[in-house]
């Protein structure tokens, strides 16, 4: 293994770990190696990558944009190895996936798992984005995560999008609301209502705002909530209404799901991969796995 290539592997550990020590761990060397791998790589490339104190580590701005460069160096190595060594030798390198709180649909643990037992010389990263859907699609585009689970329907010609499962929206109330005997219910008779959401930047929260306003309406969100598994327990504590599929209602007592009449809202469940970067074979052999781990009977 050339020098380069691990001073690269050493940058790109610490800016996944934005840790000195937790880094180090990963890779198996001391914290003062891969100090000084850091600084020598800075100082070849004569910038500064990275950011240390005594509490925190931070990428420069050129850190963050060689980031991505130094993660295709690897995977163009990763392959090159590949052309050469026999099936046999195993899979080693990283990959590193983006998921969605309160996510069951796919086991990840199982899926993680498997995995592991199949390909130990590969390291999985599980990483859960505070941004949401919106969070890991940026960090796909720009190379932190190899694979990522996300809510929204995508037409990005710097995505692969493999979709999983298609969800359509309902409108959850309390059972004592005026508008849980209703069979049906138009979008305008929700004006000004309270709601209880997922915060700015997830899916479907995008998707009921982008319809409100195009319908000239407004509501009040006055609880946001980044588990969409949770809300409908929200619903029944009479804390506001929320759009969701149907299903989320059946396991919550005290909810009742009333259909949309002159709007379908939907998005779907879809695994997502970088269009521009070619899949190293360890991502590879960790999406061939997916399919086995899919439970499309339970909600989300």
């Amino acid at each position: 293994m050339s020098m380069d290539q691990r001073r690269l592997e050493y940058f790109v550990a610490v800016a996944e770990e934005m840790n000195f020590t937790r880094a180090a761990q990963q890779l198996h060397v001391t914290q003062s190696t891969l100090s000084a791998g850091i600084k020598s790589l800075e100082s070849e490339l004569k910038v500064q990558l990275v950011t240390r104190s005594t509490r925190s580590v931070h990428l420069t701005e050129a850190g963050g944009a060689f980031l991505p460069e130094a993660r295709a160096a690897l995977e163009a190595l990763d392959r090159a190895r590949a052309a050469i060594e026999p099936v046999s030798a195993g899979l080693r390198g990283n990959v590193t996936v983006g998921v969605l709180s309160g996510m069951t649909i796919v086991d990840v643990p199982a899926l993680a798992g498997d995995f592991h037992q199949r390909h130990p010389g590969v390291r999985l990263r599980m990483e859960v984005s505070q941004r949401g859907t919106a969070g890991l699609i940026e960090q796909i585009k720009e190379g932190r995560l190899d694979v990522a689970f996300v809510a929204a329907d995508l037409r990005d010609e710097h995505l692969r999008v493999t979709p999983i499962k298609k969800y359509h929206l309902q409108l959850l109330v309390p059972e004592r609301h005026q508008l849980a005997q209703r069979n049906t219910v138009r979008l305008h008779e929700l004006n000004g209502e309270q709601f209880i959401d997922m915060p700015i930047g997830f899916g479907q929260r995008e998707l009921v705002d982008e319809a409100l306003n195009r319908a000239e309406l407004t509501r009040q969100v006055l609880t946001e909530v980044s588990d969409i598994t949770t809300i409908a327990q929200y619903v029944a504590h009479g804390l506001g209404m929320a759009f969701l599929p149907a299903a989320f209602a059946q396991s919550v007592g005290g909810v009742r799901a009333v259909p949309l009449e002159d709007i379908e809202l939907s998005w779907t469940l879809s695994v997502i991969t970088s269009a521009r970067r070619k899949p190293t074979r360890a991502l590879h052999a960790f999406l061939d796995l997916l399919a086995q781990h899919i439970h499309q009977d339970r909600v989300f």
